[in-house]
């Protein structure tokens, strides 16, 4: 189910940014993956309690609903097609906005989180 929903969440995103004036589906690739990021850190930080439904609702958030919302395989099909196209710059620029910003909003977001939780 989470799967699901996350797949369908990225299948908009992506749709949305293509519709955008210059937009493309490397803004919908970057948006979903970004937000990925952002929502990981919050639950990362959260923590439910040791039962056998948190952990199970933890795995389905996590590994269904984040892990198809967020693109590893296309993130770098879009990167080499850029770099096929002798797009340096450009796939300079989508290869930061992935890697280095995903990391800092992941860690921002967690971070906050367990501030707001201690």
């Amino acid at each position: 189910m989470g799967g699901a929903i996350g797949a369908l969440s990225r299948y908009g995103i992506t749709v949305a940014a293509s519709m955008v004036p210059g937009g493309s589906s490397l803004w919908g690739t970057t948006i979903a993956n970004l937000l990925g990021c952002i929502l990981l850190g919050v639950v990362s930080a959260l923590n439910p309690g040791e039962t056998a439904a948190s952990e199970r609702l933890m795995l389905a958030i996590r590994v269904g609903f984040l892990g198809s919302l967020t693109t590893f395989s296309t993130f770098t099909a879009e990167s080499v097609g850029l770099a096929n196209e002798g797009r340096w710059g450009g796939n300079a620029l989508y290869l930061l906005a992935n890697l280095v910003i995903g990391w800092i909003v992941l860690f921002v977001a967690a971070e906050t989180v367990k501030g707001w939780t201690q």
